[in-house]
């Protein structure tokens, strides 16, 4: 069996040199991935942050762990008893076992949710519990967080890197998994559900992409396999929850929700509220949907609660707790106020809930006349302040430049039901302060993270498995496959449909999804179309520009001005590159681990774009075109899909039009037109396939049927435009009969394509102005535009700003 001592000898053995190249191939693997953490006072794009990784683990042994795990599961199974207690018969407020004013004038309790009760043994579903040591060395929990608790992702990312980074260590050492744990979530978030439903549909209902945990509620629905949405995205309909799915709304039976309680209902809870669902509370109450964890959870993160834990304990438990609360005292107890000013310069200070004071004051670090003032605040108002000892933090080796240090250091642990108890993640999420002495450690301080090893006393038996017995579930989609009967061998396979929208196959994808879908195609386009032409344009430059060529420098002058006109510029390449990645953020639980490796790099890029060199902008095509091929190979032909693909059809046919109509509706001397129309099928990737048809017999014509007509060529306007017709036609319909506004719009457009002949088109005038064409690219290029605006019209939500309603 391996121990503590073991793998700090391994670690030892690898020298600081190693571990340190380790570290920098953990923060490359970090990148690649795509890990942030959104830091809204950053200065860095987006406030995005890296998340930053110690690849040296806290490692624990088995029997220290087991003491750690028995007193979560104790911990959460009180905390579920006072929740249950404090939104039902408040038996603990009557025998004053809790002071009535520490729970009702407390911002997280919602009076609005008494008498709410999730279905099911437990009131608390999910918990997590921040540990340190006091200075004597007792384990003690620092914070318990019962609202929705962030970090479990980030301890499974950090598992991943850390196994590629230290594989053998790792697999030799036993250490206890991660991924059961998020088995036995989901499990909990099926057996949430109302009683009568039997195959519940469960979602993860996210504030959005700028949240500062956006990545993490991506990597849970990806990992747990449900969608991830926003409030605007679901509605409540005859009591119930229901999500926007494109030609449908699909029911929503259990939300396991990453928005703050408050926040999610503005009708109920907080007005102003652009978050939440109108009407959630109600349908809560009514019991058709289950919202873990519960609304009103958070009233159990009152520090103060603390004060009361022992007497709380003694009473619904009949013992104290093997895992206290560091020691609290709450200052609207007059004796226990009195204790904390009076040793107020060697403790902290907290207010009961954020927002009621300036946050956590540290005794020691303050002046005489700076603990006069706070002894003014706490005197002004007693029951909105506690105090507790100096347990701030634990202490765990640390690489830093210097070595290996201590450093204070926090370990977030997380536990969910199982059964009639708690299950523990064998683990969690070990932060550790970036700087030695008494600094915060927090995300928001520039704290570092840690992977937490568990040890395993025997080999590690598989429990919770993922492959089921029994008769095949229908799946969702159009690649779903099942038997008519559910499983028997006789029956033929046939493809699940759902009944909705006329027939169509697919389901949840949410018309948000699909909306950033969609510019996520349009932008990638757009990012490679102007790419290209830049690459064009620089060669032209390095081969012209010394003006020894009359029609070489006429060339590149008629580039560099269709450069401008289609805004084919580095800041416009820049600007289609972090748009990109926005829409990539707002669909991250639909972009598999390889997608994020191409988008990690451009995410990268986009916060320092380079664009002066043919090698920088080769790595940008390297990344675009990795995507493309991603998105073209990997991605399941659902109607997300279909947005995506329609996005990238029609931009490339804008840009094409674009492209020749700046280029080639001016005939020039022979040079110079050939120069030009080399340069743009380069631009349009159409060079070879041109060469390799027509061979040196280049004509204006040939090139009008290769680029515009010829459906072969996948750079053609008329292939994108047959491609969008399927995607357009796969949608579904709008519920009027027939064809939809868009669908009439490209029909207009192809049709007008399909009967144009190009010999007309190259014709020239007396001025040497070919108005044919032009008239013929302007036509197309507004039929796109009115496509796309009836796209966007039609499948896509827009969510009208909401306002408080006005008080009588």
């Amino acid at each position: 069996m391996t121990t503590t001592q073991d793998v700090s000898e391994a670690l030892t053995g690898l020298g600081l040199e190693e571990l340190r190249r380790r570290q920098e191939e953990a923060a490359r693997l970090l990148d690649q991935e795509g890990v942030v953490y959104r830091d809204p006072g950053s200065p860095r794009a987006g406030g995005r942050e890296r998340w930053r990784l110690d690849p040296v683990p806290v490692v624990l042994g088995s029997r220290e762990w087991t003491e750690i795990e028995g007193g979560l599961i104790e911990r959460a199974e009180l905390l579920d008893l006072v929740l249950a207690d404090l939104y039902g018969a408040r038996d603990l407020l009557r025998r004053r076992l809790i002071a009535p004013e520490v729970v009702l004038g407390h911002p997280g309790f919602l009076h609005a949710c008494d008498g709410i009760r999730l279905p099911g043994e437990h009131q608390l579903f999910s918990y997590a519990a921040d540990l340190g040591r006091t200075d004597d060395g007792r384990l003690v929990v620092l914070a318990d967080r019962t609202q929705a608790p962030s970090g479990s992702g980030y301890a499974m990312e950090n598992r991943l890197v850390c196994s590629r980074v230290l594989p053998t260590l790792y697999r030799d050492a036993g250490v206890h998994r991660l991924a059961p744990f998020f088995r036995w979530l989901r499990s909990a978030l099926q057996a949430a559900a109302p009683p009568d439903v039997e195959d519940p549909r469960i979602v993860v209902l996210s504030p959005g992409p700028y949240n500062e945990t956006a990545f993490e509620h991506a990597v849970l629905a990806r990992t747990l396999g449900y969608p991830l949405v926003e409030g605007s995205d679901l509605i409540v309909r005859g009591g119930s929850v229901w999500m926007r799915s494109l030609g449908q709304r699909e029911p929503v039976h259990v939300i396991l929700r990453r928005v703050d309680d408050t926040y999610c209902d503005p009708l109920e809870l907080n007005p102003d509220s652009q978050l939440g669902v109108t009407g959630l509370v109600q349908a809560t109450r009514a019991g058709t949907v289950t919202v873990v964890n519960a609304l009103g959870s958070g009233v159990l993160e009152n520090p103060a609660l603390a004060a009361f834990e022992d007497a709380v304990a003694r009473h619904l438990l009949g013992r104290s707790l093997r895992l206290p609360a560091v020691r609290t005292w709450w200052c609207g107890d007059p004796a226990a106020r009195a204790q904390v000013l009076e040793r107020l310069p060697e403790l902290v200070l907290r207010p009961t809930a954020p927002g009621l004071g300036s946050g956590s004051v540290f005794g020691w670090e303050l002046s005489a006349a700076e603990l006069d003032d706070v002894r003014r605040r706490v005197e002004a108002r007693p029951a909105q302040w506690v105090g507790q000892e100096s347990a701030t933090s634990d202490s765990a080796p640390t690489l830093t430049g210097s070595g290996i240090e201590p450093r204070r250091s926090v370990l977030r642990a997380f536990a969910v039901p199982r059964g009639s108890s708690y299950v523990v993640m064998p683990g969690g999420l070990t932060r550790v302060a970036s700087d030695p002495g008494p600094a915060r450690v927090s995300a928001a301080a520039g704290a570092v993270s840690k992977d937490t090893w568990v040890l395993a006393s025997e080999p590690e038996r598989p429990t919770g498995f993922w492959l089921q017995a029994g008769p095949a579930t229908p799946g969702l989609g159009p690649g779903a496959l099942t038997r008519g009967d559910g499983g028997s061998s006789t029956e033929p396979i046939r493809r699940v449909v759902t009944a909705a929208g006329g027939g169509h196959r697919d389901a949840l994808v949410p018309s948000r999804v699909a909306e950033n879908l969609w510019w996520l195609g349009r932008y990638a386009e757009r990012a490679e179309a102007v790419t290209r032409l830049l690459r064009v344009v620089l060669d032209r430059r390095n081969e012209f520009a010394a003006g020894t060529s009359e029609p070489g420098t006429h060339a590149l002058e008629v580039l560099l001005r269709t450069a401008e006109a289609v805004e084919a510029t580095p800041a416009m390449l820049a600007d289609a590159g972090a748009r990109l990645v926005a829409a990539a953020d707002g669909v991250r639980d639909q972009l598999s681990r390889d997608t994020w490796l191409v988008l990690g790099s451009l995410m990268e890029w986009t916060q320092e774009p380079e664009t002066g060199t043919q090698f920088a902008l080769g790595q940008v095509m390297q990344s675009l075109l990795a995507l493309s091929g991603l998105c073209e190979e990997s991605m399941e032909r659902d109607l997300g899909w279909r947005h995506l693909d329609a996005g990238r059809r029609l931009e490339r046919s804008l840009q094409v039009l674009a492209l020749v109509r700046s280029t080639l509706t001016q005939a020039r001397d022979t040079a110079t037109d050939s120069l030009l129309l080399e340069s743009v099928l380069t631009a349009a990737e159409s060079i070879i396939t041109y060469r390799r048809r027509y061979r040196s017999h280049a004509q204006m014509q040939t090139l009008l049927d290769l680029m515009l007509i010829d459906e072969d060529n996948p750079r053609s306007v008329g292939h994108s435009l047959a491609r969008l017709t399927e995607d357009l036609d796969a949608m579904p319909p709008d519920g009027e009969g027939g064809l939809r506004d868009d669908q009439r719009h490209l029909l207009r457009v192809s049709t007008t394509l399909r009967l144009s002949r190009t010999a007309d088109l190259a014709v020239e005038d007396e001025r040497g102005t070919r108005p044919a064409l032009e008239a013929f690219l302007d036509e197309l290029t507004e039929g796109l535009l009115r496509t796309a605006e009836a796209v966007e019209r039609i499948h896509v939500v827009h969510r009208l700003p909401q306002r408080p309603l006005p008080t009588p």
